[in-house]
């Protein structure tokens, strides 16, 4: 946990966070995200393998952007994340960041019926 709010407070502070925040609120972009959003208030982020939040720096800003993007923006729901390697520990760090961790069915989003359909 304590390497992620690191990361999430350098990456807050960083040149670049300031320039792509400030590229994402131009009115052109918050035209294009209304559009997108449509009658939907929210749309959520989901983050599809992600890698190892507690071993390596860029799962950790990648995390990071996703959860300062949510932070700034009205428009993002819940972050959803998912990669098989998420080990319990990152798992629990992950919910502490309200984020949800998807489950192995709901990455696959396929119903179990398809797969004995086609064998």
């Amino acid at each position: 946990m304590q390497k992620t709010q690191i990361c999430i407070e350098k990456l807050e502070k960083s040149q670049f966070f300031s320039v792509f925040l400030d590229q994402i609120l131009t009115s052109e972009a918050s035209h294009h995200f209304s559009k997108i959003t449509g009658s939907q208030h929210k749309l959520n982020m989901v983050i599809y393998g992600i890698g190892s939040i507690e071993s390596f720096e860029s799962p950790r800003l990648q995390l990071s952007l996703a959860i300062l993007l949510k932070r700034k923006l009205d428009w993002i729901g819940e972050i959803e994340v998912s990669d098989p390697i998420i080990s319990l520990a990152e798992s629990k760090v992950l919910e502490e960041l309200r984020c949800r961790v998807l489950s192995v069915k709901l990455r696959c989003r396929e119903p179990d019926s398809v797969f004995h359909d086609t064998l």
